[in-house]
C-alpha cells in the first residue's frame, strides 16, 4: 500500500510539473503595427487551421520546421502577426518541444543568429521570435521594439535566450 502512495505522489508530482508547450502561448502581447495573420489558402495547404496554431502531426511539422526534425519534435505551436496593409512586414513566434534534450542541443547547433528573430529556450522548448517590421516612424515600434516585448514575455515565464554561432557564409571581408 506503502508503494502505491508513493507511486501516486510521484506521478502527480510529475503531472504538476511537466511543462505544457500551452503554457507558453503568446498571451495578450501586442505588436504595434501588426495583426494576428488571419489564416489563408497557403497556411491551409500546409495544415494551419487556425492562428495561434498548435500541431503534434509530424506531415505538418515537417512542412513548418524541416523534415530531418520532424520526427524529434513532439509538439509546433505557432503565432503569426502581419501588417494588414503590408504582406512583407511579420513576426510572431514558432515553439518547437522536442522530444530530447540532446535533438534539441543538435537542432541548435545547426542554427545561425540572426538579426530578425532571436532564440530562447526552456527546458525541452525552443522558442524562435521574429519580427521584420522594419517602420522606422518616430513613436511607432520597430522590429528590435517586438523582439524585445516578445523576449521579455518569454524571460517571464522562466526561458533564456541563446545566442546562436554567426552565420559566416554572409560575413563578407572589406579590404
Amino acid at each position: 500500500m506503502k508503494k502505491l502512495l508513493l507511486l501516486i505522489a510521484f506521478v502527480s508530482f510529475q503531472i504538476l510539473f511537466s511543462q505544457n508547450i500551452l503554457d507558453l502561448d503568446l498571451k495578450n502581447v501586442e505588436l504595434q503595427g501588426m495583426k494576428p495573420v488571419k489564416v489563408n489558402q497557403e497556411m491551409k495547404d500546409v495544415g494551419i487551421t487556425q492562428n495561434p496554431f498548435i500541431t503534434n502531426n509530424p506531415d505538418i511539422i515537417s512542412k513548418i520546421a524541416n523534415e530531418g526534425q520532424a520526427s524529434k519534435i513532439k509538439n509546433l505551436y505557432a503565432f503569426v502577426y502581419n501588417n494588414p496593409k503590408d504582406d512583407l512586414h511579420d513576426g510572431g513566434v514558432y515553439i518547437y518541444e522536442f522530444k530530447t534534450k540532446s535533438d534539441l542541443q543538435n537542432y541548435l547547433k545547426q542554427n545561425f543568429e540572426q538579426s530578425n528573430y532571436r532564440v530562447l529556450v526552456k527546458d525541452l522548448f525552443y522558442i524562435r521570435i521574429w519580427s521584420d517590421y522594419s517602420l522606422q516612424l518616430k513613436g511607432k515600434e520597430t522590429s528590435d521594439d517586438h523582439l524585445n516585448k516578445m523576449e521579455k514575455y518569454y524571460t517571464e515565464l522562466g526561458a533564456k535566450r541563446i545566442i546562436l554561432k554567426p552565420d559566416e557564409s554572409i560575413i563578407t571581408v572589406v579590404q
